[in-house]
């Protein structure tokens, strides 16, 4: 376990980090995962994300100005979403993801961060990434700090565009945008991956259902 994210899963399991049930049976499900027949762990592509959030500098608090230097739960985090991947078509086992964390630890920066990875670092072209909350003034603070890091990897601005609540980046013809969280507004849309941020306090699940139909 020599890698920070087996390392992480591992010492959850033997007691080393304290963790509820939750957390033990998530990470001993990652750990059984590299068994499998089916399925293979592709680490250049986890340690390309991680080093690709890595050249991301924070933009305010004590961090600001600092490389995105993910903790050993983030890189956990990462390695789950996009380390696993089928033998016969190479397409990622993880589709849904499903992350909850206390206030205060960053929870809208990581998404922001991994919103920022699947725009730019995951090798597809026209990559639609849909930034969506309860109320659009959240979804604003998940664009803001997408465009913070934005400018942190592009100061001059050459490769990352941004017009009004997009982010373009015309390389790859790939978007980051706020969608209105009126759910019944959002048909439409082709999502290669959408952040739905604070779902925790959502009335139903209707936005859900609008945005991962999205993605049909």
């Amino acid at each position: 376990y020599s890698k920070t994210y087996n390392k992480y899963a591992n010492d959850v399991i033997v007691g080393v980090i304290p963790a509820c049930e939750a957390i033990k049976l998530a990470c001993q499900r990652y750990l059984s995962w590299f068994d499998r027949d089916d399925i293979y762990f592709d680490e250049e592509d986890v340690e390309k994300k991680i080093r690709f959030i890595y050249l991301m500098k924070h933009s305010t608090g004590q961090h600001n100005g600092k490389h995105f230097k993910l903790l050993p739960w983030q890189s956990w985090c990462v390695a789950n979403i996009f380390g696993f991947k089928y033998i016969d078509t190479h397409l990622r086992v993880i589709n849904n993801v499903f992350i909850m964390i206390s206030r205060k630890a960053g929870k809208t920066a990581f998404a922001a961060a991994l919103g920022l990875c699947c725009a730019i670092a995951d090798g597809e072209n026209n990559a639609e990434i849909e930034l969506v909350a309860n109320s659009r003034q959240q979804a604003n603070i998940c664009f803001q700090m997408c465009n913070n890091f934005a400018e942190s990897l592009d100061p001059k601005k050459k490769f990352i565009r941004r017009k009004r609540s997009v982010l373009e980046i015309p390389r790859t013809k790939s978007t980051v945008q706020v969608l209105s969280s009126d759910a019944m507004g959002n048909d439409g849309y082709n999502s290669s991956c959408y952040i739905l941020d604070e779902f925790h306090a959502a009335k139903d699940w209707s936005l859900y259902n609008v945005m991962k139909s999205s993605q049909g």
